[in-house]
């Protein structure tokens, strides 16, 4: 699963427009799930092995993206379509499903 949203990488003029969940860590004390996306050109380059163009970084309450005490992919992809874009992140709440 992936996030297909064209996002312009800041002072680059390289637009990625494949984002996919790279990595997690949950601290269940604490109740904090964090995740990573990677931002690629598009799929074809994600599968080729390139190198990633950009990385956003999400923290979210646990209780947000566990269900039934499991930690769900699906659930982790509607709390970054759910938080709020900036200048930096891109606003995947359009962003289609790859």
């Amino acid at each position: 699963m992936a996030l297909l949203h064209p996002h312009e990488i800041a002072e680059t003029g390289i637009t990625a427009e494949y984002w996919r969940l790279t990595h997690l860590q949950a601290d269940l004390s604490a109740g904090v799930v964090e995740a990573q996306l990677h931002g690629y050109r598009d799929e074809a380059a994600r599968r080729a092995g390139k190198a990633p163009l950009s990385r956003m970084n999400y923290r979210f309450p646990a209780q947000a993206v566990l269900a039934g005490g499991m930690l769900e992919i699906g659930a982790i992809y509607r709390a970054v379509r759910a938080a709020a874009g900036d200048e930096a992140a891109p606003d995947f709440a359009a962003a289609n499903d790859a």
